[in-house]
């Protein structure tokens, strides 16, 4: 009975260090790689149209007036 428990711990000491050795030398990574989704918005436009164009670019008059004047710091 002695034999057989002796054994059982051993296995088990054993396959600890198996399992804490793996998790710090396997190599168990994903494989990483690109995606693109093409995205259609609410209001009609795409990701491929959106992509060029900028927060400035599409401001409207009061919008660039107010953005002016918290620049400044008035």
């Amino acid at each position: 009975m002695g034999r057989i428990f002796k054994l059982i711990v051993i296995l088990l000491v054993l396959g600890a260090i198996g399992v804490i050795g793996f998790a710090y030398l396997g190599d168990m990574s994903p494989d990483s790689q690109e995606q693109r989704i093409e995205v259609t918005l609410p209001d009609g436009t795409g990701a491929a149209a959106g992509a060029g164009s900028s927060d400035a670019s599409t401001k409207t008059g009061t919008d660039a007036g107010t953005d002016g004047d918290t620049a400044s710091g008035n």
